[in-house]
């Protein structure tokens, strides 16, 4: 009980004073050395748009010198904001591989619509496995989840957030690993 009076009094201070207190660790989603390897997507954008098919495997086959994977729960703008982010280094490297994989409801009628909206250079897929690849060692709590890698499949660096929010603040990061992966 003097615990739990406890815990309520330091809440009235954190939010009393207008401070925040992260709680608990920050979300672990995808591997950090090695991606999980081929797996199957229906392709909803792109030029392969309405098959299915292996992105893993053409990017491997065609060398590419880095992959951003976006594995993704929600379909909204804040995606939308990494997605541009990560076609600005595309669009000036055009050997990066990028795709993002909608994964746990995600609906290619989302992926449409934000498509014809903002018409995105990345290929937008929704994963056969509707949770997503279970090799990739994803985290339901992680809303999303982005593995830039190097060819062969070494992650250059593995970004995981609870929400699309924290990603969209984190989109300028994410297009400065890309970056620094494909060169």
């Amino acid at each position: 009980m003097r615990a739990i009076r406890f815990l309520g009094l330091a809440l009235v201070l954190v939010l009393g004073f207008g401070t925040s207190v992260a709680v608990g660790e920050d979300v672990k989603s995808g591997s950090t050395k090695k991606v999980g390897g081929p797996f199957d997507v229906k392709a909803i954008t792109g030029d392969k748009a309405g098959t299915s098919l292996c992105y893993y495997c053409q990017y491997s086959a065609q060398k590419r010198p880095a992959v951003v994977m976006i594995f993704t729960q929600k379909a909204d703008d804040n995606l939308v904001t990494v997605v541009k982010a990560v076609d600005a280094v595309q669009k000036t490297n055009e050997k990066l591989g990028t795709v993002v994989v909608g994964v746990s409801g995600v609906e290619a009628a989302d992926f449409e619509k934000i498509q014809a909206t903002h018409k995105l250079t990345t290929p937008l897929t929704i994963a056969e496995d509707k949770d997503g690849p279970a090799k990739y060692e994803l985290n339901k709590a992680a809303a999303v989840t982005v593995l830039v890698y190097k060819q062969g499949g070494a992650v250059a660096k593995n970004f995981a957030f609870k929400t699309t929010k924290e990603a969209a603040e984190k989109a300028k990061e994410i297009a400065e690993a890309a970056t620094e992966a494909v060169k």
